[in-house]
């Protein structure tokens, strides 16, 4: 029961960053968004590891910087980046069921570029349930009217991929590291990037950005979306593993769309509700196949 209750803490943290990304993203750019929360999520979680566990953090950086670089782009920069450009012509629960798809990617790659991972008929019946129900809940028509939203979608798709990258070069370069440094040191990096790219680009410290009611929405975001739900998701990997840890992907595209109902404006319509319903089953399908193969995902 207590780790059912972390996944879903977990869950609920990543499917409110959609919401958070929705409410700023009007008066913050993409790029200072990305950098405010990468940087409110490094810093707590540099207090969580330093002053809550006390651990070090040096010894991880000095063995091992080039993989903690590589990492703190495809892990968080570039996907984290794609989510807020996608989200200024995408609706907020489109975005997370969207997000979900990196488990089909992560199937595709590793199973045929790879060959890692079993091939099984419920696995490839999954892929396309995923597929239809994500089509189905975007509404085709929609998407044809909009031609900015096919481009975004194709951008928070990319980023996905991206993603799907990091996981394989982290099963390779960084299995046998600390896993609670890694997440603090790439996040170091992200939030250093970022926000220098911010300031360049930007020309300074957006004004926005010391509004209280902006500071506490990227408190939040940052603190929640980026620092606990990276906490609580290796945190929940040592206890239960992977093949529990991994289940997130069935609960975040529902909690995304309810959190997007409630509190970013978001309607729904039938295909909505009935695209939704479609890809939650076709990512079921996709890990139940990996269970039978044996693959812990």
């Amino acid at each position: 029961m207590f780790n059912l209750i972390i996944l879903i803490m977990m869950s609920l943290a990543w499917a409110s960053s959609y919401v958070v990304i929705s409410t700023v993203e009007l008066i913050l750019s993409p790029l200072s968004i990305s950098a405010a929360l990468t940087t409110v999520g490094a810093i707590v979680m540099v207090f969580i590891v330093r002053v809550i566990q006390r651990r070090p953090l040096l010894p991880t950086l000095i063995s091992n910087p080039v993989p903690l670089l590589v990492m703190s782009l495809t892990a968080i920069s570039l996907p984290q980046l794609s989510v807020v450009i996608a989200e200024k012509d995408v609706a907020p629960g489109l975005a997370a069921v969207i997000g979900t798809t990196v488990p089909v990617a992560t199937f595709l790659v590793s199973a045929f570029i790879l060959k890692t991972t079993p091939k099984n008929w419920i696995n490839l019946l999954g892929i396309f349930v995923a597929v239809a129900g994500i089509v189905t809940f975007a509404d085709p028509k929609e998407l044809m009217a909009h031609k900015r939203a096919i481009s975004s979608i194709g951008i928070m798709m990319a980023g996905g991929l991206v993603f799907v990258a990091n996981g394989i070069y982290a099963q390779r370069a960084t299995c046998h590291l600390d896993q609670i440094a890694l997440t603090t040191w790439i996040l170091i990096f992200a939030a250093i990037g970022l926000s220098t790219l911010a300031l360049v680009f930007e020309g300074g410290l957006p004004e926005a950005l010391l509004n209280t009611k902006v500071l506490m929405e990227i408190g939040f975001g940052g603190a929640i979306t980026m620092a606990a739900a990276y906490y609580l998701y290796y945190f929940l990997l040592a206890r239960a593993g992977p093949s529990f840890a991994c289940l997130y992907a069935f609960l975040v595209p529902p909690l995304g769309v309810l959190l997007s109902v409630m509190f970013a404006g978001m309607t729904l319509n039938v295909l909505n509700v009935v695209g939704l319903g479609v890809s939650l089953m076709g990512l079921a399908l996709v890990f139940i196949g990996n269970a039978r193969s044996g693959n812990r995902s």
